[in-house]
């Protein structure tokens, strides 16, 4: 695994002449590729919707960090280990995880979740998400090793529906449902919609089904082993809370504008 170095604190500099990094090891920072919320691009660049907060509290901060592109399953081996200061990026917080893991403030914030279905796909009359995963005509394709909220674990816990399980991407989940190997999927509704905009998946193929009883969607956060320290994330949860704040008084003197 190749570690992309980012030094906060020479990207904040101001003057031409940059001081050094800090002294101490970077904190190693974890990221899979799970569009739109968690992406690598070319040269190692990483983006997406809980990439860019994240990045600008360390930087607020001044905190040095290092990259590793990481399966998300070696992601959560490393951090039960404990055996580093080590971070991963964009992951929901779960009573199970919060027994060898440590968690930021939110760095970003899903859409309800809602389905994806197979065009020729024919839900149970009433379309609910209680219909849906009681139906034994109903094939769902689930990704192991994937937390799909309290609302849909439950219903997943209960189901009497067929259930197919995959360890494929979540382009990969898109394309079996896209050729009807599966008759539906769930996902955040941002995540379902940034894939068909892709283009790589026909929208004639897959439709969205999204559910009024679906509650909102979950916060994504750094979680981090044991022995990250607890003053590192303080001062990353400030930096957060600062930059939140400075958006918010910016979107109010647009609008007021």
């Amino acid at each position: 695994m190749k570690k992309i170095r980012l030094c906060a604190l020479a990207l904040l500099a101001v003057s031409s002449a940059p001081p050094p990094c800090n002294a101490a090891p970077a904190l190693t920072l974890q990221i899979v590729q799970r569009a739109p919320y968690l992406m690598v691009g070319p040269g190692k660049q990483m983006s997406g919707i809980s990439v860019a907060p994240t990045v600008a509290a360390f930087r607020h901060a001044g905190i040095d960090v290092a990259w590793e592109e990481v399966p998300a399953l070696r992601q959560l081996q490393r951090l039960r280990a404990n055996q580093e200061k080590v971070c991963s990026v964009g992951w929901y917080k779960t009573p199970e995880r919060e027994r060898y893991a440590k968690f930021s403030d939110p760095v970003s914030q899903d859409s309800p979740w809602a389905a994806f279905a197979f065009r020729g796909y024919t839900p149970p009359p009433s379309a609910s998400v209680r219909a849906i995963f009681s139906d034994p005509g109903t094939k769902i394709l689930l990704k192991q090793g994937f937390v799909y909220g309290d609302y849909l674990d439950q219903a997943i816990s209960t189901m009497t529906a067929q259930r197919m399980d995959t360890n494929g991407d979540m382009h990969q989940l898109f394309k079996m449902i896209a050729a009807g190997r599966a008759d539906i999927s769930f996902a955040p509704l941002e995540e379902i919609r940034y894939h068909l905009d892709q283009g790589s998946i026909s929208r004639a193929s897959i439709r969205i089904i999204e559910f009024p009883e679906m509650p909102a969607g979950y916060p994504r956060r750094l979680m981090c082993s044991k022995r990250v320290d607890d003053d590192l994330l303080r001062r990353f949860n400030a930096a957060l809370g600062e930059n939140e704040r400075a958006m918010l008084r910016k979107r109010s003197t647009s609008i007021k504008k």
